[in-house]
């Protein structure tokens, strides 16, 4: 009616039929981080990457895609870290992007823990896309900081690799108990901290007795790698 009573002209054309539920996907596509991964949606699983190692998702379930400066550091740094037969914890797992990952460079196992009860069978079914089922790829649900029961069955094992890919605050609630989960020769790799927060969570790591040994940088976010400070 406004453009009638304005005297533009005016013209109706039918739209082609879209399959909503489906056209979302065309927006995603492989994502090729550092010099061996390649992290891929479900659906092109079959894309020829060369030599690359595919990491297989479903993009639409819950956060960690691949495409955010944050997880592409930690990915870079698990390339050089991760060893075959290691053994890797996520904390913070969310998608299982890191532990497939892991399990993808070598890794003989891999725990995923995260907050979010919904997480665990998110991860659980994208570790399915990649052939890994439990023991090698195991998922939880808790809170390592306030759930004792949790964090008893956690620190029974040292692991070669810790890896936390949150936000500043939350790596630095959980920094006191990171080394409970380290032996001397791990490598803790944190990750989600934006350049303003680094100097906080480089504290608090030292605080609770580890030593940074490296600091990624990739737009304002940063990625910082650590050790234990003193053997057990």
């Amino acid at each position: 009616k406004l453009a009638e009573s304005l005297g533009l002209p005016m013209e109706v054309t039918a739209m082609a039929e879209t399959d909503w539920e489906e056209s979302w996907k065309e927006n995603y596509t492989a994502v090729e981080v550092g010099e061996r991964l390649v992290v891929l949606p479900y659906w092109l699983s079959e894309e020829d990457h060369g030599n690359r190692l595919p990491v297989i998702l479903d993009p639409g379930l819950t956060f960690g895609t691949g495409t955010h400066p944050s997880t592409q550091m930690v990915l870079r740094a698990m390339e050089k870290h991760v060893k075959p037969g290691m053994a890797c914890l996520d904390l913070g797992s969310g998608s299982g992007i890191l532990s497939i990952a892991a399990l993808r460079l070598g890794a003989g196992r891999a725990t995923g823990v995260d907050i979010d009860p919904k997480a665990e069978d998110i991860a659980r079914e994208n570790a399915a896309y990649n052939g890994f089922t439990a023991p090698r790829f195991t998922a939880l649900t808790g809170n390592v900081t306030t759930d004792k029961p949790l964090m008893s069955r956690l620190s029974q094992t040292h692991y070669d690799t810790v890896l936390v890919n949150i936000v500043a605050d939350v790596i630095i609630g959980l920094a006191p108990v990171l080394p409970s989960f380290l032996s001397e020769s791990s490598n803790l790799i944190c990750s989600g901290i934006l350049d303003s927060r680094l100097n906080e969570v480089v504290a608090a790591i030292e605080q609770a007795g580890l030593t940074v040994t490296s600091i990624r940088a990739k737009e304002d976010w940063r990625c910082i790698t650590a050790k234990r400070s003193n053997p057990l």
